[in-house]
């Protein structure tokens, strides 16, 4: 038989007597941050759901069913499976579960395979494999991003392999922000839960005719649309009344796009389920039931939901009527790398619609809580609990009370700025905190996500030894501390951050205020230096953290 199909576990996927590789004539890896981050999330999120999670179809070669299997379709997915793999092996707290995880992407005693002696469960084009056995497949290679990074910028990289160090980073950003036992709840979620179709084939000819029938029949059904079938069948609309309505739902998502739509139909369930494990569809509808009918909240309360998300997560300027302070917070909020806050943040404008004063208030508390919760707190579950309890409170109407979850406690403060005088090695948590930071520079104006900006580190992160940084920074323990701090980073465009990459802190400046200006308000305090020392980054690391202080109200 020509054809075979197996429903499997990624455990199965990545078993002992797995060798999955690329062949020559395909691609090399072509995911950028985009798709990478679509992966993570909707992984993560069915898992925080108590649900199982299903990753579509593979297809792989294996003529008479020995041998490798050349693999014609999935290869984007397997090789950012592996990825994630050996970033959850690398952060693994038990040497168990970090055994089980690495015999997943290999085994360092078995089999003889291209590139080495070792035999590994996936493997890549010829150029791109020795990047990824070193960085990725290899016990501990996630953690020296800074060696990736330099070897990304080497004369011969491919762009695949910045794509693959990007991919990287970008899933130890999410790996890192969850507590030790999550992740390795996650861990064992992911192997055992999260399946895919392997569909096996003995000729290439098949193979393509399989791939282009997987990839080019029809677009399958979103949640959305399952959920529009079930709520208007629920409501009980004539013809008239549902073909008016599904033109308002086509609209709305348009407006959105079909992810942001999905998006914001997961914040509504957020706010009426506040436990959101299980079936997502007869969860909304057991959530509307009790507040309004069917009918009504489709007609009167689903267009405000959707002004409201398009205001909260898009920065739209909409009809809904905001001061520039609280267009302000929403700004600041919106980089940041958690989004429970959107559920309160879309719940009170949806309540609250104009009512100006109160938004002020209240996006000032829910900024700084949240950046608290991102900064300080990495229980993932302790921030979804306290985003619920502000959910509480909101709906009881108390949520400017003294004892409101909204407010942080002293000790919440303390710890918040103890936590800011710290390192931030994560690259998405210190290009939003920088941002903030800069933010409260001179009442600068808030830089929203999509900004052309960059960390750099004023200190390079690797001082060769011999250098001039490497005099000033002679002690070890100064370039620990002190590399990965607030007082060591600045904000510059792509070009700039580029152009500046290692050089000597005089030549930075040039490239810093090449314009005469600085591009971002935190560069401002660098004109005119002539030095960079261990006290300089201590003492500017005090002052930027005394800006966030004094906005709020620490």
């Amino acid at each position: 038989m020509s054809i075979a199909a197996e429903v499997q576990r990624i455990r199965d996927v990545f078993s002992p007597g797995a060798d999955l590789r690329v062949p020559p004539f395909q691609r090399a890896y072509a995911w950028e941050d985009e798709e990478t981050e679509v992966m993570i999330r909707d992984l993560l999120e069915a898992f925080r759901a108590g649900t199982v999670y299903f990753l579509g179809a593979i297809v792989v070669i294996r003529p008479k069913n020995r041998g490798p299997s050349d693999v014609v379709d999935g290869q984007q997915r397997l090789t950012t499976l592996t990825i994630m793999m050996a970033v959850l092996r690398d952060l693994a707290q038990v040497r168990e579960e970090e055994t089980q995880l690495h015999n997943m992407i290999g085994h360092e005693t078995m089999g003889v395979v291209f590139g080495g002696g070792l035999h590994w469960r996936m493997t890549l084009n010829r150029s791109d494999t020795p990047f990824f056995r070193r960085f990725v497949q290899e016990r501990g290679g996630t953690k020296g991003q800074d060696a990736m990074m330099e070897a990304t910028r080497a004369p011969d990289a491919s762009p695949s392999q910045q794509r693959i160090a990007a991919a990287v980073a970008q899933v130890y950003d999410y790996m890192t922000d969850m507590a030790d036992d999550e992740r390795s709840r996650f861990a064992a979620w992911l192997l055992d839960e999260v399946s895919i179709v392997r569909v096996r084939v003995s000729e290439y000819a098949v193979a393509y005719k399989v791939f282009q029938s997987l990839n080019h029949r029809g677009k399958p059904l979103s949640d959305h649309d399952i959920l529009k079938s079930a709520l208007f069948e629920r409501a009980g609309f004539t013809l008239h009344e549902a073909g008016h309505l599904s033109e308002r739902w086509n609209a709305y998502t348009s407006r959105l796009s079909d992810r942001g739509f999905a998006d914001m139909w997961k914040q509504i369930r957020a706010i009426y389920d506040r436990e959101g494990a299980g079936e997502m569809v007869s969860a909304l509808i057991a959530g509307i039931i009790p507040r309004s009918s069917i009918g009504e909240f489709l007609n009167n309360k689903l267009p405000r939901f959707v002004e409201a998300y398009d205001v909260i997560v898009n920065g739209a300027e909409g009809q809904i009527q905001l001061s520039e302070e609280t267009r302000r917070r929403i700004c600041y909020l919106r980089s940041i790398h958690h989004e429970s806050w959107r559920a309160p943040a879309i719940m009170f404008l949806v309540e609250h619609p104009y009512d100006p004063g109160n938004a002020d208030r209240f996006f000032w508390a829910l900024e700084r809580l949240a950046y608290t919760l991102q900064y300080s707190v990495r229980d993932r579950e302790y921030r979804h609990k306290r985003y619920r309890r502000v959910l509480d409170t909101m709906e009881k109407g108390s949520m400017f009370d003294a004892e409101s979850p909204l407010e942080l406690t002293q000790r919440e403060k303390v710890e918040l700025l103890e936590r800011l005088r710290g390192r931030f090695p994560n690259f998405k948590q210190r290009r939003a905190l920088l941002m903030r930071v800069s933010g409260s520079v001179d009442a600068s104006p808030a830089l929203p996500p999509a900004t052309d900006c960059t960390v750099e580190h004023i200190l390079p992160r690797t001082p060769q030894r011999g250098s001039d940084w490497f005099e000033e920074w002679s002690r070890a323990r100064d370039r620990e501390e002190l590399t990965e701090c607030i007082g060591n980073f600045t904000l510059l465009t792509h070009a700039e951050n580029q152009a500046a990459d290692r050089k000597l802190f005089h030549e930075k400046l040039e490239i810093y205020f090449r314009s005469g200006e600085a591009s971002f308000a935190l560069s401002q305090d660098l004109r005119g230096r002539t030095r960079w020392t261990p006290d300089d980054v201590r003492i500017r690391r005090d002052a930027l953290i005394q800006n966030l202080a004094k906005d709020w109200d620490l």
